[in-house]
Parts: structure tokens; sequence; C-alpha cells
């Protein structure tokens, strides 16, 4: 019973589960109005355990930009940084900034209901300024967009402004949050990866073959990244949560 009751814990606390978010529409007239995230009742929980682990792993901060990815899309990186990136500006007061570097599938715009631009690549490729931030509902929540469409985005990851960017992003800011395409398939996760100070890997539940996840596990750290932990999402129990707490 000791083994099973310790694999049960150790899947219920892998188990991450990926959660609708619902931003108030903006008036006519006033497209990049601030919207207000709001999650469902149960939804607090798991980012709770996310930020918990990550606060007390490095109460140092030294880990403040982590990039969000998966292995393919579906996994819900984005979802998943979304929420931790929310979790972390409202129950810990920290000024906390999300940004798009998925210029081939961007997604963030959609989920937190403001323009695709102007936005990252725009500031990056075309010496925009300032960064085209907004502020997302009443804490210090702030969101850059994926920008205008590149023709070769991995060149935008590799150039020096991107890497100031960051600098001055992460003087301004508690923690930067960065939502990432997968990983194997494009080439700028794996430019992006080694510039920040950890990755966290966002895996479908009962989707995702394990060689997959470890193969990219393995490309990361081979580039210099720092690989902070798996999130699995969407994790299916097919008995009810409650009877694995009483086992």
């Amino acid at each position: 019973m000791g083994r099973t009751h310790e694999a049960l814990e150790r899947a219920e606390k892998e188990y991450e589960r990926s959660l609708p978010l619902k931003a108030d529409p903006a008036p006519k007239g006033n497209p990049r109005r601030p919207t207000r995230i709001v999650r469902s009742r149960n939804g607090g929980e798991h980012y709770q355990g996310l930020k918990v682990n990550l606060l007390a792993r490095y109460p140092d901060k030294t880990v403040r930009t982590i990039v969000f990815c998966g292995t393919t899309h579906g996994d819900g990186a984005t979802t998943t940084a979304v929420n931790f990136a929310a979790t972390l500006a409202k129950d810990c007061q920290l000024k906390v900034l999300l940004v798009d570097v998925n210029l081939r599938t961007p997604g963030l715009h959609d989920v937190c209901g403001i323009d695709h631009a102007p936005g990252l690549s725009d500031y990056i490729g075309n010496g925009n300024n300032p960064a085209p931030m907004t502020r997302v509902g009443r804490d210090n929540f702030y969101v850059i967009p994926c920008g205008t469409g590149h023709a070769v985005p991995v060149s935008l990851f590799e150039s020096k402004r991107f890497d100031q960017f960051l600098r001055e992003m992460r003087e301004k800011f508690d923690y930067v949050i960065l939502d990432a395409p997968p990983v194997p398939r494009f080439s700028e996760s794996r430019v992006i990866c080694p510039k920040v100070d950890g990755v966290i890997l966002v895996l479908g539940g009962g989707k995702t073959r394990q060689q997959v996840a470890l193969n990219a596990k393995e490309k990361l750290e081979q580039m210099g990244a720092k690989v902070l932990g798996f999130v699995i999402n969407r994790r299916k129990f097919y008995i009810p949560n409650w009877i694995y707490k009483r086992l």
C-alpha cells in the first residue's frame, strides 16, 4: 500500500489541468482597453501548487525569466503560462510580464482578449519604442502580444536587440513569462530557451509519449537551457480524485 500511495501522490502532484480564461469584451471604439481575466472556481489550485513550488525552490529569485513550451500544438502551454503569470501577479502582488514569442501560431492575444499588433516582432524587428505592453486586469499583470508576422522568426530571437529586451524587462518586472512554440518543431524555441533562467515543458496528459518529452528535454539541455520541470495538462484520473487522497 505504501508504494501505491506514493505513486498516486506523485501522480496527483504532477496533475496540471488546462483551464479556459474569459476576458471582458472591450467596448466599441476602444479595442486596446485592458481586459479582466476570470478563472474558473476550481482553477487556482493547480497553478497555486506550481507557484508555491517555484518560489520555494528559488527564494532568492534567481529564476525570473521563464519559458513555457510544449512538444506539440494543443499541449496547453499558452493557457498554463497565462494562468501561472496571473497567479503570480494576483496572489503575490508581483509585477509580472507575459510575452508571446510564438510568432508562427500565436494565441496569447486571443486568450487575453487584446490585439495581436503592435507587439514583440514590431519592437524587435522595426525598432518601435516603447515596448507595446497592455495591462490586463487590476493587478500588476502586463502582456506583450506577438506583433506583426515575420518571415524568419528565428532571426529576431538571435538578435542582440532581443537579448537587450530580456535584460530590460528583467529589470522592470519581478517575473517575465514567455509563451513559446513547441520545442521539436520550431527552431526559435531552442534559440530562446538558453537565454532565459529556466524552462517548463508542458505535456498533454495521455497524449505526449515519454520518449518525446525526454527528447525535448535533452535537446534543450544540449543547447544550454535549464529545464525546471514538467507540467502534465489534462491528465485523466479513472477513479474520483477524492479517493486518491484516502488510499
